[in-house]
């Protein structure tokens, strides 16, 4: 009884360690994503003579969220078949390397490889197994879990943001520095990760370790309409946050408000989090709160977030003043944060928990894959129109997520959800 009260005690230290553990590797993930987005500017400038256009530069992108949407699935497979933990130590290693190796590109073809296929390859490794294995370790206070887990996001991102806006100012070249800090941050970090999380076991059915085949996780997500819907709407979010997440910077940079690199970095990202983190604390807190009394909760919360971020979406870039646009940013980081807080736990609400790596990559790649062209398109209006009209534009995405969200909800919830 003893050894018993031992290892549950160890356990509930452990499972807050592991999502420390597993938070910091997802900080260094985005944190990587947004060094390229705040870059944009200077990347222009020092490879003009390669070809580097808004296009061009969106397209790499591209090629970020095509690898992406491409490799999860089989991430998430992987990840029910074999020891999380490992998966998500040779995702970090892939991922690291090839931003650690991004600072060095001459080309836009090394951005497209190292920064686009590679970085997209590793990064698809991480979220399935870890989400699980958050899940796993977390029942009563799952939201909340996730919700931390998620604010390690917003926390890369803002970082990342003001750091590389500031050495691609301070220096010609300064852009590669910020490429070089991150990805060598994130090789020290595989070595952490490869000693001190453990090899978890994957759920367990009558003492006998569960390894589903792929034919029967694709059925169970496949069967369940919430989890179709949940995809578009998590798609939809992809696409509008990467148009904002890529270009914000460059737009700020571009208006008449007199901003320095740093300045408009700062700004791009720095309101739009601050709200996203009151988003997801009081998400995660009402949802974890009212889950058991209101099936259904975490989706109503998901809806109204993507409602609120639609129209302010399109204010932030259509308001004439610095101050009205970061006011702005704050409410669509709220509708984000609303989002977020449940963006794991809404889908294995309509999911049994032997099947929720594979069926996280099938989430993922569905949602990666309606987003990807995001950040081209958008470069593409840019150069025929401008950012301010195509950011406005495609803030509908968020309504259409909000839609979906809704109608499953309302329609299929009932018989979809898992006890």
């Amino acid at each position: 009884m003893s050894d018993c009260n031992e290892t549950k005690s160890s356990d509930r230290v452990y499972k807050w360690l592991m999502l420390v553990m597993l938070a910091v590797t997802y900080f260094l993930m985005h944190g990587s994503r947004q060094v390229f987005n705040a870059s944009l500017p200077q990347i222009k400038v020092d490879l003009a003579g390669h070809g580097a256009t808004d296009a061009q530069l969106g397209l790499s992108r591209t090629f970020f969220l095509f690898a992406y949407g491409c490799m999860v699935p089989f991430a998430g497979i992987a990840a029910d078949f074999f020891r999380r933990k490992w998966v998500i130590v040779i995702g970090t290693l892939l991922f690291s390397t090839s931003v650690f190796f991004t600072g060095f590109a001459d080309s836009m073809l090394m951005f497209f490889v190292l920064y686009g296929f590679m970085n997209g390859i590793g990064q698809c490794m991480i979220p399935g197994p870890a989400s699980s294995l958050i899940a796993q370790f977390h029942t009563e206070t799952r939201s909340t879990a996730l919700s931390i887990y998620q604010s390690a996001l917003y926390v890369g991102i803002l970082v990342s943001s003001v750091l590389a806006s500031w050495l691609g100012g301070a220096s010609q070249g300064g852009w590669r520095i910020s490429f070089w800090v991150f990805g060598g941050v994130a090789i020290v970090w595989m070595a952490v990760l490869t000693v001190f999380l453990r090899n978890t076991p994957a759920l367990k059915v009558h003492d006998e370790e569960v390894k589903p085949k792929f034919s029967d996780a694709f059925k169970a997500f496949a069967s369940k309409p919430c989890a179709w819907l949940l995809t578009f709407a998590f798609g939809m979010l992809v696409f509008g946050s990467n148009c904002f997440r890529t270009w914000m910077p460059a737009f700020m940079q571009k208006a008449n408000w007199g901003l320095s690199p740093a300045s408009a970095a700062f700004h791009s990202v720095f309101w739009f989090y601050l709200g996203s983190f009151i988003g997801i604390a009081i998400g995660a807190r009402t949802s974890d709160k009212l889950a058991r009394a209101r099936p259904g909760i975490r989706l109503t919360i998901m809806a109204i977030g993507l409602a609120l971020s639609a129209p302010t979406m399109a204010g932030m870039v259509l308001v004439p003043t610095l101050w009205l646009s970061c006011i702005m940013m704050f409410f669509f980081g709220l509708g984000g944060g609303f989002f977020d807080c449940n963006l794991y736990a809404g889908l294995f609400d309509v999911v049994a928990p032997r099947y929720r790596s594979a069926a996280m990559g099938l989430y993922l790649s569905g949602a990666f894959f309606l987003g990807c062209p995001a950040t081209w398109a958008l470069g593409k209006v840019g150069e025929h129109f401008s950012l301010q009209a195509g950011m406005a534009i495609f803030a509908v995405t968020y309504a259409l997520g909000a839609v979906a969200i809704f109608l499953a909800r309302g329609v299929f919830y009932a018989k979809d959800r898992v006890e």
